[in-house]
């Protein structure tokens, strides 16, 4: 795994993984990231500013908008964390 990437950086892509967020139209808001790991990943902030950190460095990407929410979903690069992951 990149070095660049810490725990909660991890559950954020692993919450998207294991749900199958992988299209534009199969994606989650922060609001939804942050229910599925039970409110632990810290703040809405905080969280909003670790899924912008995961878009710059391409495991995210941006989906469909979902009321105004914007929502996430793994990018194929994000997606390639697993299967790396997987061959360990």
């Amino acid at each position: 795994m990149s070095n660049k990437l810490n725990r909660s950086d991890y559950l954020i892509l692993d919450t998207l993984h294991d749900s199958q967020m992988t299209d534009q139209f199969h994606s989650m808001t922060i609001e939804e990231i942050m229910e599925e790991n039970d409110n632990s990943l810290g703040t809405r902030m905080t969280v909003y500013r670790k899924v912008t950190k995961l878009v710059k460095l391409g495991y995210l990407e941006k989906g469909v908008l979902d009321n105004h929410a914007n929502t996430y979903y793994l990018s194929d690069e994000g997606c390639k964390l697993f299967k790396e992951d997987k061959a360990i």
